[in-house]
């Protein structure tokens, strides 16, 4: 009798604890469920993601933010920071094979970890590039190769461009990885600049003969006129707009972009941390075209994901952005 008694306590002590995880299962699924009724969770309602590593630091709920020093704002008052944010922040088309490449994890302590340098990819049929024929064009490295060598062992063909790296040349760095000193610009130049090298501390001014080619004209050389590229990586340190601008400006230099699949553009919103407020507004209304004409041209915003190596945060007509981050756009009818 005992015996039985201590068998019927543990059965009940099981179904209790089933029961326990059935309801559990069950009101995950329905906040799962809600979440993707409610649509794209934006940084504003939810910061970050609590999947991510907590040892990555959050973006602060009240951060510091730059605000402009001279209260000039008078022109284009119809202008709000609305579709601006919208370009930025909801994403118009879906990858449901998303990978993240590349990058690594800075840490000051156990606690502490920056990631930086991790690029997004979309392995989607009808985007994905393809292992033995893909092309891969790297603008903008600074060093950090660790996207371009994950995108060289999928066996595609890579060329990574800058022409911040003074102590490097044009060379091959291993089986379908190329650098070459140039930098991507809106037309062909040859300049001696000022700048700071990306290979070097950082510390002081290098002046040096940089070579700049517009897309078009790389694309020529290279003989890569009648090849498509997978992917477009851009990072270019707030020149972005003066490229993709330049391209989009019409359709004929908007062709070059035709067969193009992937842009995996880091953008920078430097131009919001200006003085004046006049000249914010400019620079926001520069940004915002450039992003609908990329819309209106088939690129769709796919993922978008703040920097947390390195982030500020800029106002303008009230509206506070967050001035770096990863964005992946997939060229779709």
């Amino acid at each position: 009798m005992l015996l039985l008694r201590r068998r019927l306590r543990q059965s009940r002590v099981f179904w209790c604890l089933s029961v326990v995880a059935v309801l559990a299962v069950v009101n995950v699924m329905q906040d799962s469920r809600s979440v993707y009724l409610a649509g794209p969770i934006t940084y504003i309602s939810s910061p970050w993601s609590d999947a991510l590593d907590p040892k990555i630091p959050k973006p602060p709920i009240h951060p510091r933010v730059l605000r402009p020093s001279l209260q000039d704002d008078t022109e284009a008052p119809w202008w709000t920071p609305d579709r601006l944010q919208q370009l930025l922040d909801v994403p118009t088309t879906t990858c449901r094979r998303m990978l993240s490449l590349g990058g690594g994890l800075r840490c000051s302590d156990c606690h502490t970890c920056l990631r930086d340098g991790q690029k997004f990819t979309c392995l989607d049929e009808d985007v994905r590039p393809r292992p033995g024929h893909c092309l891969i064009y790297s603008v903008g490295v600074g060093g950090e190769l660790s996207w371009d060598y994950a995108m060289k062992n999928f066996n595609c063909s890579v060329l990574a461009f800058d022409m911040t790296m003074v102590n490097w040349t044009n060379i091959q760095l291993g089986t379908g990885l190329h650098f070459l000193d140039l930098g991507l610009a809106d037309f062909d130049s040859d300049n001696t600049i000022n700048m700071t090298a990306a290979d070097g501390p950082g510390l002081k001014w290098e002046v040096r003969e940089a070579h700049f080619r517009t897309l078009d004209t790389i694309r020529e050389v290279l003989d890569h006129t009648r090849r498509p590229l997978d992917v477009l990586k851009l990072d270019i340190e707030n020149w972005e707009w003066s490229v993709l601008g330049g391209l989009l400006s019409s359709p004929s230099r908007a062709k070059v972009l035709d067969d193009v699949k992937q842009i995996a553009l880091e953008i920078h919103l430097d131009g919001l941390k200006n003085a004046s407020a006049a000249e914010r507004v400019t620079e926001a209304r520069r940004v915002e075209e450039v992003l609908t004409a990329l819309h209106n041209h088939g690129f769709k915003l796919a993922q978008t994901e703040l920097n947390t190596a390195q982030q500020e945060y800029g106002e303008v007509r009230g509206r506070v952005f967050p001035l770096y981050r990863e964005s992946l756009f997939l060229r779709r009818p």
